[in-house]
């Protein structure tokens, strides 16, 4: 029974587009997500998409019974569902290749340590398998088997690179395997390699704590001061509603006397509304503010994904209290 589940779920994931398999695939290889078959995780991770698209169909049609609906939510929750899943694997894989990019100055320069006490190049990079490189340490694991395993090491490297998506990390491989073919002094080649990528660390760094004065406005803009704004704004046309439906209900003005205004009259705003338009801008600006700050500190929108959620609550958090400060303030003032 068991074997049959595996089946089917392989079989779902044979059957997905290109477009829906490939980045699903690509994220867990890059994020090193521990399985031992990624056909049966991705089939598993549609059948569940799946089923949440379905259960908002049902779910939606008593409540707003209307059958299009419902069936417009079957492929609408499955794809926004898709794009979630998909966005939590790319930034699991971006903190897989941050990883990876710290400690791989260090292994290149073991490396170029053993080459230079006299060992061969695959010799060396077996040598440089530690426990120590995390995560580096299992692609460097995977590449010593396919080694051993008599693939040729240039091919391995590649091997090796294709499963990470760190840039740095690719050009590193890349330029080594180029070396190797050149039959350039390699232990030279690591060396520079490590010097560069621990100046770019540094670099990054710096660029980093110069950006931060702009995170920190962005954050106090969006999370602090425009939820104040909207939770003051707010209250205040309330009572301005209020206060116009009750001169118009009370004053006795002949309309003779008032002329070209005497048809004027107060607009009527439901205070529910506004409430409501308030709190959809500051999902949108805190929302907006979380990638803007992604693509400030890490050059990826993407990556200011996982603090959306918190900046969405805080925003929520901060207008729901100012209106409900300002709402006692003005209460016990009226009270006196």
């Amino acid at each position: 029974m068991k074997q049959q589940n595996t089946d089917l779920l392989k079989k779902v994931s044979y059957l997905m587009p290109k477009f829906i398999r490939t980045p699903l695939l690509e994220g867990l290889v890059y994020s090193q997500v521990n399985t031992s078959d990624y056909d049966k995780t991705i089939g598993t991770i549609i059948v569940a998409l799946m089923v949440l698209a379905v259960l908002s169909a049902v779910i939606s049609f008593p409540l707003l019974h209307n059958i299009l609906i419902s069936l417009a939510l079957l492929p609408g929750v499955f794809f926004i569902a898709f794009f979630l899943a998909r966005s939590i694997l790319s930034m699991l894989a971006d903190s897989t290749a941050v990883k990876i990019e710290k400690v791989l100055p260090d292994m290149l320069l073991l490396m170029a340590a053993n080459l230079r006490a006299g060992m061969i190049p695959e010799s060396s990079f077996l040598a440089s398998i530690k426990p120590e490189f995390g995560k580096l340490n299992v692609l460097l694991n995977q590449a010593a088997v396919e080694v051993q395993g008599g693939e040729n090491f240039v091919d391995a490297l590649n091997n090796m690179a294709n499963r990470t998506s760190s840039v740095f990390f690719r050009d590193t491989m890349r330029i080594i395997g180029e070396g190797l073919r050149s039959g350039a002094e390699l232990h030279t080649i690591l060396e520079n390699l490590a010097n560069n990528l621990l100046q770019n660390e540094t670099i990054r760094n710096d660029m980093k704590a110069q950006v931060k004065s702009y995170s920190m406005f962005i954050i106090i803009a969006s999370m602090v001061a425009a939820p104040l704004l909207y939770g003051v704004s707010s209250f205040l046309i309330g009572i301005l509603d209020t206060v116009g439906s009750t001169a118009t209900s009370t004053t006795n003005i002949p309309s003779t006397s008032l002329g070209a205004f005497s048809s004027f009259s107060l607009p009527h705003i439901s205070v529910t509304l506004v409430v409501v338009v308030a709190s959809i801008n500051v999902v949108i600006t805190t929302a907006s503010s979380a990638l803007l700050n992604g693509i400030l500190n890490t050059g990826k929108a993407k990556n200011g994904l996982k603090q959306l959620p918190i900046y969405v609550a805080i925003g929520l958090l901060i207008f729901l209290a100012v209106r409900f400060g300002v709402q006692v303030m003005f209460a016990g003032q009226l009270g006196t």
